[in-house]
C-alpha cells in the first residue's frame, strides 16, 4: 500500500486491510477454484503460472496473495513479493484480535518482519550475506511461517528443515529456528557459495505439556502419535515439489532434513507415494525414530542418509513402546532411578526407539556424523534438554562440529564431514 502524501499505512489500516482481503476471498471463492490450479501438482501450477501475462500474474498477485504466496510452484522471488503483504495483513489481522494466540502469533511475525527488514539493508555491508525470503505465511492452527536464506530457485544445494517437538510460530521460532536455516546457509555457503537454506514450520509439532520422562512417554498421547508427522507429510512433499518446479539448476541437489519429532514427519513424507520429490539427501538429528527400521527405507539409498544423534541429547534415546511401559511402572516402583532400571531389563539390546530403530544404530544403516556431546540433562544446570537445540549451532560453546557436517553435507561435500561411529 502506498499512502497519499499526509496519510500513513499503519497497523490500523492493515487491520481493515485483513477484513477486506478475508471478503474478497469469500466472495472469489468459485473464481479461485476455476482458475487457480489448487488441486493440482506443484509442476502444473508453475506451468499454469508461466502460461499468464505479466499483467494476469499482477491481478493475481493483488487479488488473491494469501493463495498466491503459499502455493506451491510459484517461483520463489514472487512468494517472497506477495508474502511481504501478507505479513502486514496478518501483523493487523492479529493486532485487531485478543487471546494468548494471537498475541503469540503477533510477537513472531513482527520479529520476522524485522529481521526482513535488517535483512534487506545487509548487503549494503556484507555482499556475503544470504538474502531472506518469505516462501508461507499463515496463522492456521498453531501458525504457518516458510523462512529461506539465499534463492532456492537459483542455487544449486537446497535445504529444507522441518522442526519438531514444541515448535509453533512464536518467538522462540522466530529467534531459533529461523536462525538455525540462517546458519546453516552462511556454513554452506562459506563451502559452495550457490547454496539455499529454508526452515519449514507448515504443519502443528505436537506441544510439550510435561517433561521428557516415562510417565509422560505414555500419557501424552499427542507428542508420542506419529499423527502430526503423517498429517504434515503431503503438506512438506508439495512444498519440495515446488522447490523441485522452479529451481534453475538441471542437477539441483535437494536436502531434506528433520529435527526431533520433524524427523519423523521426513520420515512419512519417503512413505507417501512417489517419496519426498526430487530428495537427493536426508539428514536426521536429534530423532526419535523416522518410523521406518532401515536407512535403505527412505527412498534415496543408505549411503544419503546422514543422521547426528547427541550423547546427551535425551530425545534421541527415547525408549521404544515397551522399555516405557516398564519405565513407567519402575517409575512408580521406585521413582526416576526406577524408570530407568525397568527401562534397561526391557530395551534387551533391540536399538528401538518410540518409533523405530534409532537411526544412529548400526542396524538403522545410515551414515552417522560426529556431533558434540553436549550438555547433560539437568545437571549441566541447563534444563532437560539442552544437547537436544544444539545441533545447528556453531557457536564455540554450542556444537560447530555438528553445525559443520550439517553444512557439508548441505553443499555436498560429504567428503569433508567428520564421522562418528555407531552406537
Amino acid at each position: 500500500m502506498k499512502a497519499a502524501p499526509g496519510l500513513t499505512v499503519d497497523t490500523k489500516t492493515w487491520t481493515d486491510v485483513a477484513a477486506d482481503a478475508d471478503a474478497v476471498s469469500s466472495a472469489a471463492g468459485e473464481y479461485i477454484k476455476k482458475h487457480i490450479p489448487l488441486d493440482k501438482s506443484p509442476a502444473e501450477c508453475k506451468e499454469w503460472w508461466d502460461s499468464l501475462s505479466d499483467e494476469q500474474r499482477d491481478e493475481y498477485k493483488r487479488a488473491f496473495p494469501e493463495i498466491i504466496g503459499n502455493l506451491d510452484g510459484i517461483p520463489s522471488d514472487v512468494r517472497d513479493e506477495v508474502n511481504r503483504e501478507n505479513l502486514d495483513i496478518l501483523i493487523g489481522k492479529l493486532s485487531g484480535e485478543h487471546g494468548e494466540r494471537a498475541k503469540t502469533q503477533l510477537d513472531a511475525l513482527k520479529s520476522i518482519q524485522q529481521q526482513l527488514q535488517d535483512n534487506a539493508a545487509k548487503p549494503l555491508v556484507d555482499p556475503k550475506e544470504p538474502p531472506m525470503y518469505l516462501l508461507g505465511v499463515s496463522d492456521e492452527g498453531l501458525g504457518r511461517a516458510i523462512v529461506a536464506f539465499g534463492n532456492p530457485d537459483k542455487s544449486k544445494n537446497v535445504s529444507a528443515y522441518v522442526p519438531g517437538l514444541g515448535t509453533a510460530l512464536d518467538a522462540g521460532f522466530a529467534g531459533g529456528d529461523v536462525k538455525r536455516a540462517y546458519d546453516t546457509a552462511v556454513d554452506a555457503r562459506n563451502i559452495d557459495p550457490s547454496s539455499a537454506s529454508i526452515v519449514w514450520l507448515g504443519y502443528d509439532p505436537p506441544q510439550l505439556d510435561a517433561p521428557l520422562d516415562p510417565v509422560t512417554l505414555v500419557s501424552d498421547t499427542d507428542v508420542m502419535s506419529a499423527h502430526d508427522a503423517e498429517k504434515g507429510a503431503p503438506a512438506y512433499n508439495s512444498f519440495m515439489g515446488g522447490i523441485a518446479a522452479t529451481n534453475d539448476h538441471k542437477d539441483l541437489h535437494l536436502v531434506a532434513i528433520g529435527h526431533s519429532y520433524g524427523s519423523r514427519l521426513v520420515g512419512a513424507a519417503t512413505q507417501e507415494p512417489g517419496g519426498i520429490p526430487g530428495a537427493d539427501d536426508i539428514i536426521l538429528v536429534g530423532s526419535p525414530g523416522t518410523g521406518v527400521n532401515h536407512a535403505a527405507d527412505l527412498g534415496v539409498g543408505k549411503d544419503h542418509v546422514f543422521v547426528g544423534a547427541a550423547e546427551n541429547d535425551p530425545v534421541s534415546h527415547l525408549p521404544s513402546k515397551k522399555e516405557a511401559v516398564a519405565g513407567t511402572v519402575g517409575f512408580f516402583g521406585g521413582g526416576p532411578a526406577g524408570a530407568y532400571l525397568f527401562g534397561d531389563l526391557a530395551d534387551q539390546g533391540d536399538d528401538d526407539l518410540w518409533f523405530g530403530k534409532d537411526p544412529a544404530s548400526e542396524a538403522f544403516g545410515a551414515r552417522r556424523f560426529k556431533v558434540l556431546d553436549g550438555p547433560m540433562p539437568v545437571v549441566d544446570g541447563q534444563g532437560l534438554t539442552p544437547a537436544h537445540s544444539n545441533y545447528f549451532n556453531p557457536a564455540r560453546d554450542k556444537d560447530p562440529v555438528s553445525a559443520a557436517n550439517i553444512a557439508a553435507i548441505v553443499a555436498d561435500r560429504p567428503d569433508l564431514v567428520i564421522w562418528d561411529k555407531y552406537r
